[in-house]
Order: C-alpha cells, then structure tokens, then sequence
C-alpha cells in the first residue's frame, strides 16, 4: 500500500472541502432544485439494470409564527435498465415512483396528504472516445396529490451536456437542465458534475445526487474505509412542487439537508445505505390554481433519516 503523509493527506482534504463548499454554493440553491429529477451517473455502469428501495422519515417540527406542525414520510421504488444500441451509443431507462405523505395538524392551512410522483427519463450516452461522453435525455414527470387533475400535473423538460473522464480517478462535466414547472416559469440552470479521488481513500463527489428516496442538488465527501464499506457527508438543496385536490392549488417545499451517510457493500452486486440529516431552510408553500400565493411558512431544523437497499444485475 502507498504511503500517505498525515501533511498530504490534511493538504489533500481541505482541497477536497474547498470544492466541495464553493461549488455546492455556487449553485442556484434550492430555488433551481425542482431541476433535480433524477440522479444522473455519466460513469460506465458495471451492470445493465439496477433496482433501489428507499425510505426517509421526516421528524414533526413546527411552523414558524404559528400554530401548526407537520412530519412527512417518504418512499421510493426505482428502476434503471440499459440498452446497448451500439458499441459507441446506450440509453439508460430510468424509471421511478415516490410518494411522500405528509401529516399536518388539523390547525395548519397545509392539509395535503399523499404526493405521487411519476419519473421517466431516457438517458442517451454516446461515448465519442474512452474520455469523452456526451449525454442528453427528456424527461416527463406526474406530480400530484391523491385525486389532483391528472392533465395539470404533468411537468417536462430535458438535460444535455457532456463528461470527461481523465482517469478512473477524476471525472468533470457539465449538464444544462431546463424543466417546466406546475403554474411557474421553466427553470433553466448549468449543473457542474464532478467525481474525483483526490487520494488513496477520499473521493468529491457533487451534482444530482440522491439522499434516501430524494433527489437533490449538491456534494459530498466519500471516505472510503475499505473496499466494502464508505461514510460521506454533504449538503443538498432540493425542491417539491405539486398539484393538489384542493380546488386543484399548488402545493410546494423547499429544504437543504446537511447529511451524514453509511453504505455497506454487503456483496458485488447489493449494498445498503443508512443516513442521517439535519433539514435546514425549510419553507412549505400554498398558492392558488394560477400559481398566486396563498400563504408560505418557514419551519424549524429538524431531522430526516432512512435508509437505501440498492442491487444491481
């Protein structure tokens, strides 16, 4: 094994902070979130599908300057299946639904319930050389309530950009995200990716990435203990906009977790994951059926903690 200094290694992990803190920042925030819909992975996949449970419970916390309280629950079931159209060109389907229940206090003027969300997207990899990945997908999704108006939940939009890979050890690319939104205008916003090892046991990882059953954009620190076990901590921005049942309003939370996370590799082909997150920023809001605001009501930190059962075949 290579011998790492104590100097090199504190050396190599503030860098690795340093990107890490200036370019989650240097996102949009959570504003620009709802563009998160998938978790994309430009690397090349070591098996053609993947399929992931996840679950995430949301402590009850309060609303601030008033009287109400709410706890949310989370679930995910998604599934990813590649297709090789040539050696140079592949799609990876991706496909998932996630519900989110939400319990309010019957005191508070947030009364939805259960939040369906449906995700296609088909993710196009044309691998022009052995550095080099050019990546584009559209995407359509159904975000709504039990009984909200089918035709008026619908959201589309798309990602294009590229992914250079140096090495095994350094990735970077860019991805141009535009998305429509429920009664709002579409979002437009650059996303830069990154994957990096910047030493034997350490890797930066930022973008779309996941947190139990959410979507999210932000970056994390990976320490890798060994070859099947790793713990990464980082920040993510995410957003959720949703048609409701109510005389078809708008329902809309927005939150950026700071997350501790453990993944074990229990064999090659299935790890689990559990983690741990203060939810920071958050903000629940009601508007109207045109997108004109009701109401809006911060919320205390609070925790949101789960777990992930990933396989892939």
């Amino acid at each position: 094994m290579k011998n790492i200094s104590f100097s090199d290694v504190t050396l190599k992990f503030m860098c690795g902070m340093f990107c890490l803190a200036v370019s989650t920042v240097g996102f949009a925030g959570v504003s620009f979130a709802q563009v998160a819909v998938v978790d994309v992975d430009p690397t090349p996949r070591a098996a053609p599908f993947d399929v992931d449970l996840a679950y995430g419970y949301q402590a009850n916390t309060d609303l601030k300057n008033t009287s109400g309280d709410f706890h949310r629950n989370a679930f995910r079931l998604g599934l990813k299946a590649e297709i090789a159209i040539s050696n140079s060109l592949k799609v990876d389907n991706i496909l998932f639904y996630a519900n989110h229940n939400y319990t309010f206090s019957g005191d508070s003027a947030f009364q939805w319930e259960d939040i369906h969300r449906f995700t296609y997207v088909p993710l196009f990899k044309y691998q022009a050389d052995e550095r080099w990945t050019i990546l584009g997908a559209p995407l359509i999704q159904w975000l709504g309530e039990g009984g909200a108006k089918a035709s008026d939940s619908f959201t589309g939009g798309g990602l294009v950009g590229f992914n250079y890979r140096s090495s095994p050890d350094f990735s970077v690319g860019l991805l141009i995200g535009v998305l429509s939104q429920i009664e709002d205008d579409a979002l437009f916003l650059p996303i830069p990716t990154l994957r990096w090892k910047f030493a034997e046991q350490w890797i930066v990882r930022l973008g779309l990435n996941r947190l139990g059953p959410d979507v999210g954009l932000g970056g994390e620190l990976v320490y890798q203990l060994n070859k099947t076990v790793e713990v990464a901590g980082g920040i993510q921005f995410q957003k959720r906009r949703f048609r409701l049942d109510n005389n078809d309003r708008v329902g809309e939370e927005t939150q950026s977790p700071l997350y501790g996370k453990f993944t074990w590799w229990m064999f090659p082909e299935a790890n689990l994951e559990f983690f741990a997150s203060l939810v920071t920023n958050g903000t629940v809001r009601l508007e109207n059926k045109n997108g004109n605001k009701i109401t809006d009501k911060d919320y205390d930190n609070t925790a949101f903690v789960g777990g992930k059962l990933h396989f892939i075949f």
